[in-house]
Parts: C-alpha cells; structure tokens; sequence
C-alpha cells in the first residue's frame, strides 16, 4: 500500500474570512435575550458591578458571570477589578466595528463570495 503526503498548508485568513468569523461570533453572542438585557442596561446607565447586573437580571452571580464571558470572548464588554468587585463596560467600538462589516457583507464589497471560490479551487484532489 503506498501513502500519499498531502501537503494542507493554510493560507492566511482573509479580511472577509476575517469578518464572517467575527459576525458569527457577535451574532452568537447577541443571539440570547439575557445577553440583549445586559447590554442594553450597560447601554443605558454605563459600566455596571457584576452583583448590580445580577440583580437587575434576576439571575444567579455564576449565570450572569457565564453571560458576561460570552459577551467579554466576544469583544463586546470589558471587565475590570476594582477592589473585590468586578465592573463591566460596554466596548461601544466593538458595535461600530459590527456596523461597518455589516455594511461590506449587505453592500457586497465584503469580497466572501471571491474568498469562498479561491478556498474551494486550493482543496487538494485525494481522489
């Protein structure tokens, strides 16, 4: 039996691989109400102490914390430590980073469809 090495080097990301990835991931994380909630009252009255969060949401500490992780692994919050209490603040840059690839992907200059039909051609035949 002889074996073939195939050599599945990757290609460095795109703008637009770049910007499917993180769509997806915002998205994802927008995609739950509590996550909606938490940032809409860190939208309205600024950065907020987990406990405050907590409170106002009507959850646990450990399920809001689990929320804020999602929201932190997505860019859209930062935490920071202020004595033993941990303080959330909406990333606002984060949402007009969202906006503009957004407005690449629906004004069709996002150039997906040109990165999606180069990855396909560069897969190796192993038929």
């Amino acid at each position: 039996m002889i074996k073939k090495h195939y050599d599945m080097t990757l290609s460095p990301e795109t703008n637009a691989e770049r910007d499917l990835r993180r769509l997806r991931t915002v998205y994802r994380a927008l995609g739950d109400e509590t996550r909606l909630r938490i940032i809409s009252l860190m939208a309205e009255h600024g950065p907020m102490p987990v406990n405050e969060l907590s409170a106002r949401v009507a959850l646990s500490q450990p399920l809001i914390s689990w929320h804020l992780r999602i929201l932190r692994l997505a860019g859209l919050i930062d935490t920071r430590r202020q004595g033993r209490e941990a303080i959330c603040q909406l990333r606002t840059a984060a949402f007009e980073e969202l906006h503009e690839a957004e407005a690449r992907l629906i004004g069709g200059t996002s150039g997906i469809g040109v990165a999606r039909s180069r990855a396909r051609s560069e897969v190796a035949d192993v038929g």
